[in-house]
């Protein structure tokens, strides 16, 4: 298995956009989830994870048309079930305007058909000005198209989890106000009992209540990958540049 080249003073070459979002703080992770977000383009690497999603559940109160087009555009799976086998895949780029780029590739094999959530995470091009994200803010962009994009507040738990927060987001450009969307929590952490990855994902609404819960564990191990080795399913069909 490739092992990762972690010397340099401990830190890799280039900042990874979770380090970028966390700055001194990033050292207070658990070395397990340092080691998961602090995968930069500079390391031509990626990481491969397997798991098992042991709950995968949305509220009734989710339209239908909701989920089909979540699910058809890569925005979240639509499924509900237990037990789950998944696969999570993550690259490290810059895009073609100079952003540092975390790829997150999802796949999650329902009985019958299998479904998607791809996302990127980038790190702000703009740091300055009445818009610019705060310096705790990386950008997701949601979606096989980038349909969806959202400002998320990254900061550490006294366990060493990585926590991020979601605001409300921006679809195809137009911000939904906040009463009338939805938020998302998703916490990862390292299993020091099991030995795993563990995470918890929760969107919810603040009239409905809670819209989908996933939980679920996974192992991950590191490989050589050049910006060539790259799946063309890894990045979004667009580059979207609004933040």
């Amino acid at each position: 298995m490739y092992t990762p080249d972690v010397c340099r003073d401990g830190l890799r070459a280039m900042t990874s956009v979770v380090r970028a979002a966390l700055g001194p703080a990033f050292e207070d992770l658990h070395p397990k989830v340092q080691w998961r977000f602090g995968l930069s383009s500079a390391d031509s690497a990626c990481q491969l994870g397997v798991g098992v999603m042991e709950e995968m559940t949305h509220s009734a109160l989710v339209p239908p048309p909701v989920l089909w087009l979540g699910g058809s555009r890569g925005l979240f799976p639509a499924g509900k079930a237990a037990d789950v086998p998944f696969t999570v895949a993550n690259y490290a780029y810059v895009d073609d305007i100079g952003r540092e780029t975390l790829s997150f590739v999802r796949r999650f094999s329902f009985v019958g058909k299998a479904q998607g959530m791809n996302s990127v995470m980038v790190t702000p091009a703009r740091t300055s000005g009445r818009s610019a994200p705060a310096s705790d803010v990386a950008l997701d962009y949601l979606g096989y198209h980038s349909d969806m994009v959202v400002q998320t507040r990254c900061s550490v738990e006294s366990d060493g989890a990585l926590l991020l927060e979601s605001g409300p987001p921006r679809v195809l450009g137009v911000r939904i106000p906040q009463i009338a969307s939805a938020l998302t929590t998703a916490r990862e952490w390292w299993d020091e009992e099991q030995q795993r990855h563990r995470i918890r994902i929760d969107v919810t609404s603040p009239i409905l209540g809670t819209l989908f819960h996933y939980h679920g564990w996974f192992t991950a191990e590191e490989r050589p990958c050049g910006p060539s080795d790259i799946p063309e399913g890894a990045k979004p069909t667009k580059l979207v540049e609004r933040e």
